[in-house]
């Protein structure tokens, strides 16, 4: 029994011995942690990609809100305007949009009303205007034109610098880094082809209108009984009172009292009407060449009518309501010649 008892009470001791060493505390190594996984989840491979096209695809959402903002102005530099990405203009339009309204294209004849401005200086205040669409370069006034519907009004930012070397004459652009502002209104467009049947209508019938001149003219002389010869320009000079006084000079300045009319007797103007004498200084193109070749032969005191054709008045263009291949008739009055200043208007 001694040496059961002996023998069971050194196995209690090493017991002992042992679940004394088994409850010391050991430092441990980490462990990874274990990742629960779905039934129907597919283990994710090593070295997947996941992570890196979920990164991709948020820069893609971010980068393509970053241009829905910069595109509808945001972030544009000139607030309030967006971008054209096909012209490079920046632009505002202002009301309604006339979307079922014609939109011009090139060739066409426009009716606009518009101003240029850069910073504080107005180049051109709001004036009306008809224009050919024939534009010069891209991003250009007839660039933003084409951009509107007939009834809108749009303000355009135009590249200055360029506009200039373009439609002025080379001019270096005056106004720094200043935007230049072309403000516009619609109103009207006609397309090509319309145009140009008008256009040739219209000369056809400015051509019947200038061959009718010569007729016209021949017809007033014999109805009126004028014999004196016209010069050598086609301009009859008919003496009503002979002056005694100075015959003018080139770049001398002369008063003249007159009343213009047409072959049909029609006053158009009458600075002896107004009782306001006119004054210029002859041949400084002050006046129609026809006045020049006129006054030039009178004296101071004459009176004399006399009958101008168009292509020494105002020609194809006409001018102020005086139509265009227009013979025109004055009774022109010489007052005085001087040195001194001339009140031209």
């Amino acid at each position: 029994m001694e040496d059961i008892n002996e023998e069971k009470n050194t196995m209690d001791r090493n017991e002992l011995i042992e679940n004394e060493i088994n409850n010391e505390p050991i430092a441990e190594e980490p462990q990874a942690e274990e990742v629960k996984m779905e039934d129907n989840e597919p283990a994710m491979p090593t070295g997947s990609k996941k992570p890196l096209i979920i990164s991709l695809i948020i820069i893609a959402v971010l980068a393509g809100i970053a241009a829905a903002l910069y595109f509808s102005g945001v972030f544009n530099k000139h607030k309030g305007y967006k971008k054209d990405r096909a012209t490079g203009l920046y632009y505002q339009f202002f009301g309604d949009i006339h979307d079922t309204a014609a939109m011009p294209k090139t060739g066409d004849l426009v009716g606009i009303l518009f101003s240029l401005r850069a910073g504080d200086s107005v180049l051109i205040p709001m004036t009306p205007n008809e224009m050919l669409m024939d534009s010069l370069y891209n991003g250009d006034i007839f660039s933003a034109i084409r951009m509107m519907h007939v009834g809108d009004s749009a303000s355009f930012i135009l590249d200055g610098p360029e506009f200039f070397r373009h439609f002025m004459q080379d001019t270096v652009y005056p106004f720094g880094k200043d935007p230049l502002y072309f403000d516009v209104k619609l109103y009207g467009q006609m397309p090509k082809a319309q145009f140009e049947q008008m256009r040739a209508e219209y000369e056809k019938a400015m051509e019947e209108k200038k061959a009718e001149e010569s007729k016209n003219i021949s017809e007033y002389v014999a109805k009126n009984h004028i014999t004196v010869k016209p010069t050598e320009e086609g301009i009859y000079i008919i003496t009503k009172k002979k002056g005694t006084g100075e015959q003018p000079k080139e770049m001398q300045h002369v008063t003249v009292n007159y009343t213009g009319k047409f072959l049909d007797g029609t006053v158009f103007d009458s600075s002896a009407d107004r009782n306001e004498p006119f004054s210029f200084t002859l041949g400084d193109r002050q006046v129609i060449p026809g006045w020049e070749v006129a006054i030039s032969k009178m004296h101071v005191g004459e009176k004399a009518t006399v009958i101008i054709p168009s292509d020494f008045a105002y020609g194809e263009r006409g001018n102020y309501g005086i139509p265009p291949y227009s013979p025109l008739v004055f009774d022109i009055e010489l007052l005085s010649v001087d040195n001194g200043e001339a009140n031209a208007q």
